[in-house]
């Protein structure tokens, strides 16, 4: 049984990551070994059934499904484990089948029963009693029995929050439901689902009156309660959930709002679920002090959420119910201490818990106050058919639609990337580069940008927030005016980048923060990082490294332009200039907090998966200690004071989309670790290209432009001086700027000593050229 137990558990994880072929044959095989050690009719043979019974479910398999829930309910319904939860829950999930089978009488009375069941081992308080409802009133909606469906979800409500109301969704009952004492995670969650229902109860339900004035009251319920829970959670995956939930409702309420009269209430809501996590994160470090907190009560902070999360670690593991009944006690009675831990913070530390726990709420007034009259940002909210463009500048908010499906969005955003960055194509087939680059390029413009620029004169500066894969893109690369069907010179078309200084934010709230800090006092030099591929592990070190590592090695090439483009650098800049194995992890990790420019001439690797592994690769250089892979996660965790990262890599600023988190990327590892600016790339680079980019980058730095304007002049230059398809934006739009775009000060190589020398001769020479004029006055 114990080897059954781990081929279920491995199965678990395979199914979790949704690898349904791989965890099919190792449910297989333990309920094979159930069967034999405890026999058909043992509580824990059901248990397996039931898991395999799940997984068809979830591979839609559903009448391979049928038969193994019928017979877990047939073991859990003998007399002596009847009324356990475990039989409940079995009748549940059968009922939630026979739901999705259309077989909605059928499902009724297990529901009737399984609720029967909770009331008297669980009570109506219970989240899990709560959930039965949840799916009862799930079958009256699909019925069309939506009365019986409303007053089954006014129940659920009831039991949940503790208190009876009339249920007429007016603002009272909002704010009696946002101050109930709720007692756990699951209970929250389960009061949203509730929700959720009865928003979709209110849309089909003709005889309601006002519908739009509920659901909007409904939805800022729901955000208020997954707000409320996202501070509970313990994990980032955990909030990530949560805050793909409050992305779901808030694209509900923009579609609920009035783009003629409410264009201020909507902007505000599109930019309060992004990045929240990354908002946080680059928060957190200073929170404490600027919160001005005593050392005491930050400790008791830190343990409160240590507890928090070592006790749904404990919930998630395999454990009987009355184990797990202990933990959520365990747990409600610790997210009861939180509770009363923040109501005290809030009433004598308020800066501390604005800083924590209350959640970005931006007005688009305060960014019109930070914008200048030659800057406009512009935000974008992707749902399931129509994508929100707002557009705000010093004088007015705008909002746009644009009604297009999901599926065919990321469709045609996959195409325009692979049009982008295809270099086979680009210098194989020329004429359908071409053809594929100019359909994409001018359609994105006329459907993202025209709308919204079309009236705007003496506009410079554009500050985008995507939304979903549209980070993928970079908007430089979109074309203002329809091409010629004609190949034309790839230099000669009008790109947006001819217009305007572009930078991107992952969220107006985030970019609000940034250009309201002060700015980062370095030293204006450089660490400058230039891997070298050809470099072999020690045979010694074989054992130790990782046999994945070394594989992932051994697949890196050469990039000869990075070395000379370091060189460049070292030439013109102070700084500290790493080649071979000196370009290592280790000296990475002790340096990087003490210069003011980092710069990575190195490959980076996607891992799309699991962002956090995504990584720098740096030189071998033998280490025991270190991999130089420099990983996402670890990035995170450094303290560094660079007031610009330069990422002169593959795809460090592609990633896998997190609904609420923007871009998982290596560029946003960096803001975590607290760089204000980064220039990153957004599929592999060309190694020429990216040398004289970077080389032109600098120089415009040097002479004191802002970053975003001189990345722009940069990839100008670059179109106007190369020839044929190395003018193609394959070549000079990956790479883009994301965050502040101040200038940043470079300490150039003698440079600055020549200044100094050349300001104090010009002192001495105006002192004595006054000294002179006066002498003849006084001669006079």
């Amino acid at each position: 049984p114990d080897f059954a137990t781990s081929l279920i558990n491995l199965a678990f994880l395979h199914e979790r990551m949704e690898n349904f072929e791989l965890a099919l044959p190792l449910l297989l095989q333990a309920i094979k070994i159930d069967k034999k050690t405890l026999g058909q009719n043992h509580p824990d043979f059901a248990i397996s059934l039931h898991n395999l019974a799940y997984l068809y479910e979830k591979m839609e398999k559903y009448e391979e499904a049928l038969p193994l829930y019928l017979q877990c309910i047939q073991i859990e319904g003998q007399k002596q484990y009847k009324n356990r939860s475990t039989y409940a829950t079995s009748l549940q999930n059968l009922a939630r089948l026979y739901r999705l089978t259309g077989k909605y009488d059928k499902a009724l009375p297990l529901l009737f029963e399984a609720l029967s069941i909770k009331k008297k081992i669980l009570g109506t308080e219970n989240p899990s009693f709560v959930s039965t409802l949840n799916n009862l009133a799930l079958i009256y909606k699909n019925k069309g029995d939506y009365e019986l469906a409303r007053e089954t979800l006014m129940q659920a409500i009831d039991c949940i929050s503790g208190i009876k109301i009339s249920h007429d969704f007016s603002n009272q009952w909002l704010n009696k439901l946002k101050e109930a004492p709720y007692t756990s995670l699951t209970n929250i969650n389960q009061l949203v689902t509730s929700l959720k229902i009865t928003d979709q109860l209110i849309s089909l339900d003709k005889n309601i009156a006002e519908p739009k004035a509920k659901q909007l009251i409904i939805a800022e319920l729901a955000l208020y309660l997954l707000n409320k829970e996202r501070k509970y959670a313990a994990n980032e995956k955990d909030k990530l959930k949560i805050l793909s939930q409050s992305n779901d409702w808030l694209t509900r309420n923009l579609m609920l709002l009035n783009p003629k009269k409410q264009k201020s209430v909507a902007f505000n809501l599109a930019d309060q679920n992004k990045s929240v996590l990354l908002l946080q994160a680059t928060k957190s470090e200073k929170t404490y002090q600027l919160g001005e907190l005593p050392e005491s009560l930050a400790l008791k902070d830190k343990e409160l959420k240590k507890a928090q999360s070592q006790l749904q670690a404990k919930l998630a593991e395999k454990r009987s119910e009355e184990a797990k009944d202990s933990l959520r006690n365990n747990l409600n009675n610790i997210n009861q201490d939180v509770e009363a831990f923040i109501s005290m913070i809030k009433k004598e530390y308020p800066k501390y818990h604005q800083l924590q726990y209350q959640q970005a709420n931006i007005k688009a007034e305060e960014i019109q106050t930070q914008l200048d009259d030659n800057s406009v940002l512009i935000e974008y909210v992707i749902g399931d058919s129509v994508i929100h463009i707002f557009c705000v500048d010093k004088k007015e908010i705008q909002w746009e639609q644009f009604f297009v499906s999901n599926k065919k969005m990321k469709y045609n955003i996959k195409n325009f990337h692979n049009a982008l960055s295809n270099y086979n194509l680009i210098r194989k087939e020329e004429k359908l580069a071409y053809t594929k680059y100019i359909k994409h390029a001018h359609w994105f413009y006329q459907k993202l940008l025209e709308p919204v620029l079309k009236n705007k004169s003496n506009i410079n500066n554009l500050i985008i927030v995507t939304d979903g894969e549209l980070g993928h893109l970079p908007f430089e690369s979109f074309l203002v005016e329809e091409a010629k069907t004609q190949i034309t010179d790839y230099n000669k078309l009008h790109y947006l980048v001819k217009d305007y200084n572009i930078s991107y934010n992952y969220s107006a709230s985030l970019w609000k923060d940034n250009v309201e800090a002060p700015s980062l006092e370095n030293n204006g030099q450089i660490l400058a990082v230039a891997a070298n591929y050809n470099l072999q592990l020690d045979s010694s070190m074989m054992d130790v490294r990782l046999a994945s590592d070394q594989w992932l090695r051994k697949k890196l090439s050469p990039l000869p332009a990075a070395k000379s483009g370091v060189e460049t650098l070292q030439e013109k800049y102070q700084g500290f200039f790493a080649f071979d194995k000196l370009a290592s992890e280790k000296t990475v990790k002790e340096k990087a907090s003490d210069y003011a420019i980092l710069h990575f001439a190195t490959h980076g690797i996607l891992n799309a998966k699991r962002p956090v592994l995504s990584s720098l690769a740096l030189s071998e250089d033998s280490d025991s200690t270190e991999s130089n892979f420099w990983q996402a996660h670890e990035i995170s965790k450094m303290e560094l004071n660079a007031d610009l990262i330069v990422l002169s890599a593959c795809e460090t600023g592609y990633g896998k989309f997190e609904k609420g988190n923007g871009i998982a990327s290596l560029a946003r590892a960096f803001m975590y670790a607290g760089s204000p600016s980064m220039i990153v790339s957004l599929w592999q680079v060309n190694d020429f290209a990216t040398s004289e980019i970077m080389k032109k980058l600098y120089e415009n730095l040097a002479n004191g432009m802002n970053k975003d304007e001189a990345l722009r002049e940069a990839k100008l230059q670059y179109i106007k001086s190369a020839n044929g398809f190395f003018a193609h934006p394959a070549f000079w739009s990956s790479f883009i700027i994301i965050g502040k775009t101040d200038p940043v000060f470079i300490k150039r190589k003698g440079g600055n000593l020549k200044w100094i020398i050349g300001g104090i001769l010009l002192v001495v020479l105006l002192e004595r050229g006054f000294a002179m004029s006066r002498r003849k006055k006084e001669e006079a």
